[in-house]
């Protein structure tokens, strides 16, 4: 069965560079970064933009879902906010398309201080470091789901644990 590895974590703990690298570790692999499902100039988060991001989502995932070609779909995600419910609808609607996928989600963490350095080397503004810091950093805590301190190790490191997670 096809899985989808849903990779969520704070803001800049390392979920694009960690899913760039586990694509080109895992054959017949695809990836979407649902930052590139809503990357506008300006972004709005208004129903409007939430109905076209949530269907931009879905439309990728279900096109690498049904293509035979593929085993394994990676996707990146945050759940602050109205996200969690975004995705959880998202889920549900692919779930109820009859498309078949084991739903594998990891969680990657850090310490605050790796974190903050994570997004000062990705060139994030100190606004937008203390808005990720305080609406995401400790909000994965309570979930049970898989989970990765990344903080010591490197990306093909934390590759390599996902691998392990989900095979």
């Amino acid at each position: 069965m096809k899985r989808l590895i849903v990779i969520v974590g704070p803001n800049a703990v390392g979920k694009t560079a960690t899913a760039k690298c586990l694509v080109e570790k895992l054959p017949k692999t695809a990836y979407v970064d649902s930052d590139w499902c809503r990357f506008m100039n300006p972004f709005l988060f208004t129903e409007v933009t939430k109905q076209t991001v949530t269907k931009n989502m879905y439309d990728i995932l279900h096109n690498y879902l049904v293509c035979e070609e593929l085993e394994n779909v990676i996707f990146t995600y945050s759940w602050h906010g109205e996200r969690k419910e975004i995705y959880d609808n998202l889920i549900s609607q692919l779930k109820s398309d009859e498309i078949e996928f084991e739903e594998k989600i990891v969680i990657l963490k850090c310490s605050r201080e790796e974190n903050i350095s994570r997004a000062e080397k990705d060139g994030r503004d100190r606004t937008r470091m203390e808005r990720g810091m305080k609406n995401t950093f400790s909000l994965y805590d309570e979930y049970d789901y898989p989970s990765i301190d990344s903080t010591n190790m490197s990306t093909n490191e934390v590759v390599e644990r996902i691998i392990e997670l989900i095979l």
